[in-house]
């Protein structure tokens, strides 16, 4: 259950060869049967991204004029590989969306390789504190990433994380005051050591690194200390991170 989506986002050379070609034709199988798109709710995509792109019956009367096929195959794939990147991102996100709500796994998959490839998922119980909103903020992770918006792809880690350590702390009864995410950190450990003696505490105090490596990489970025030249690799790493902490305490919650 990973995603598709990071191979159609970046802004670079590989947007220009048959990367995002090949996402395109896993995502097309889906919408010419499950999750149909008409050529008009197509276009009505490419307009929320583009208002003015012509609408369907103009589009399809230009092709016409023009003598070029109508068929929706066709033309999707046109209209596509004529936007430039950013919105053919946008554009095949909605499209992810659409997919999600009929089959999430396969939406997360496509999301996922275009995020940046396979990584660990998780997902929060709907039991936990504040479930929904924390599964949100794992699933725009990847979105983020798409959009190469690093630095937002690195807070919502961090917001993520923070929360879902506060989601913790409840469910064994600490402190609910607590909510800095360092001390959440430490509290955790602190249960996990006394619960779990037979094991290393270079293991426990993993949580802590963790935990200090994405807060840092949190306030860099608020700092502007990479001043533009904010790596999709720390933030695919980040999501990977996170997703890999809450996998590990969703097995002792």
């Amino acid at each position: 259950m990973n995603s598709i989506v990071a191979l159609l986002t970046c802004y670079d050379s590989r947007l220009m060869n048959g990367d995002w070609v090949r996402i395109w034709n896993r995502i097309f199988g889906i919408i010419d049967g499950e999750v149909y798109f008409s050529g008009g709710r197509f276009i009505s995509a490419v307009r929320e991204i583009d208002p003015y792109f012509p609408d369907y019956n103009q589009f399809i009367e230009e092709r016409r004029r023009a003598g070029r096929s109508t068929s929706r195959r066709d033309f999707f794939y046109d209209i596509l590989r004529d936007l430039d990147a950013p919105r053919r991102a946008a554009v095949l996100n909605r499209i992810v969306d659409a997919i999600a709500g009929v089959q999430p796994d396969v939406a997360a998959e496509i999301r996922g390789v275009i995020a940046g490839g396979l990584g660990p998922v998780a997902e929060v119980p709907a039991a936990a504190w504040n479930a929904d909103r924390l599964n949100g903020y794992l699933r725009e992770i990847d979105g983020a990433i798409a959009a190469e918006q690093h630095e937002r792809a690195v807070t919502l880690g961090y917001t993520c994380l923070e929360g879902f350590y506060k989601a913790f702390v409840v469910s064994k009864g600490g402190p609910p005051q607590m909510n800095e995410i360092g001390e959440l950190s430490r509290w955790i450990r602190d249960h996990l050591k006394g619960n779990l003696p037979g094991y290393p505490d270079e293991v426990h105090n993993l949580i802590n690194s963790v935990t200090h490596a994405i807060d840092r990489a949190r306030n860099r970025f608020s700092e502007a200390h990479f001043a533009g030249e904010a790596g999709r690799w720390l933030a695919v790493y980040v999501r990977d991170l996170v997703n890999t902490q809450i996998r590990l305490l969703l097995t002792f919650m």
